[in-house]
């Protein structure tokens, strides 16, 4: 298994060491608690979410943080497991889901200050046991999605107790890695992403799937909903593309960068920006996403960002949480 096919280039900052103990002993990844830092913020960062008003952070080594002062504090959570974490999803103000490897799904009613350990590999009796999770969304606090490498792809309909293995319901044959999974507020339509430019979606809440024409035969990292017109999806070779029609049909959007991108989001100025490896940050004034291209000074990757009230947004990544100022 190539790490490089496997993961955003971001994660693989982790290091050789703890990758191979991950891989070499995954259990003890799930019996042993994450260790409290006072590093932890600048440690590496994977997803970031809102609990309501509070912003979380999930990471590697099962590092969890959380802010109530929009980023400028942190505190790290409680949590049951040091596996790696790489997806975050809060449907409402308290409750919250995330995933990781060794097929790690946790729960938080408590908007992140705690997590309990719902499923891992220990637990697991399907054929993908072992296998990574790479991103969760839960419509409600009962309905979620969770995807990972070799085509994995679960379902559970009673928040969590139980998860159901859902990939016959796409067509994937190969097994190609999911990378994203994201719905589309307002609306019945789910997507997934993954490598070989594979993009599924449903439009009845995840009950059945089709398979959409892909503008791309690289690896998508994720799938941002900008506005009810405007679906961007991003990955390899600072590629981005445009769908003013739920996936019917793309568009590239010209990016001036090859570096990956991971994440993208509208501030609320209404400015978009998409972020990626090597520092990348892209800025866009409007819709017509002209985008300005920039590099951080320290040309670490960021994988997610969150915007800010009043400007700005909060970066996670390679030194863990950051701030981009509003107008930068």
């Amino acid at each position: 298994m190539k790490l490089r096919e496997l993961f955003s280039i971001s994660l693989l900052a982790l290091g050789s060491v703890y990758i191979t103990e991950s891989a070499a002993n995954p259990a003890s990844m799930v019996d042993r608690p994450a260790v409290m830092s006072v590093k932890s913020s600048r440690s590496l960062l994977t997803d970031i979410a809102y609990a309501g008003k509070r912003l979380v952070a999930v990471g590697e080594r099962g590092h969890i943080l959380y802010s109530d002062d929009q980023g400028k504090t942190w505190v790290q959570a409680k949590v049951p497991v040091s596996a790696m974490l790489t997806g975050l999803s809060f449907p409402n103000a308290q409750e919250g889901w995330a995933v990781g490897h060794s097929g790690v799904i946790l729960y938080t009613s408590d908007a992140g200050a705690t997590w309990r350990l719902q499923r891992s590999d220990k637990s697991a009796t399907d054929e993908k046991a072992g296998v990574p999770l790479m991103d969760v969304w839960f419509a409600d606090n009962v309905t979620g999605f969770a995807v990972g490498a070799y085509g994995y792809f679960l379902k559970t309909t009673d928040g969590g107790t139980t998860w159901s293995d859902v990939s016959a319901s796409i067509d994937n044959p190969d097994e190609a890695h999911l990378n994203a999974v994201m719905g589309i507020p307002g609306t019945s339509t789910i997507l997934v992403g993954g490598e070989r430019g594979i993009l599924f979606r449903s439009q009845d809440k995840g009950e059945t799937w089709i398979s959409l024409s892909s503008p791309f035969e690289g690896s998508f990292f994720g799938i941002s909903p900008i506005s009810s017109d405007l679906l961007l999806a991003y990955g390899l070779q600072g590629r981005v593309f445009r769908s003013a029609d739920q996936g019917d049909s793309w568009s590239q959007v010209q990016t001036g960068v090859t570096s990956g991108i991971n994440d993208a989001v509208r501030l609320e100025s209404g400015r978009i920006v998409a972020v990626g490896n090597a520092g990348v940050v892209l800025s866009a004034h409007d819709s017509s996403l002209n985008f300005i291209p920039e590099t951080r000074e320290d040309r670490q990757s960021i994988v997610a960002l969150q915007p800010l009230p009043g400007g700005g947004a909060v970066t996670v990544g390679e030194g863990g949480v950051k701030v981009l100022p509003a107008g930068k």
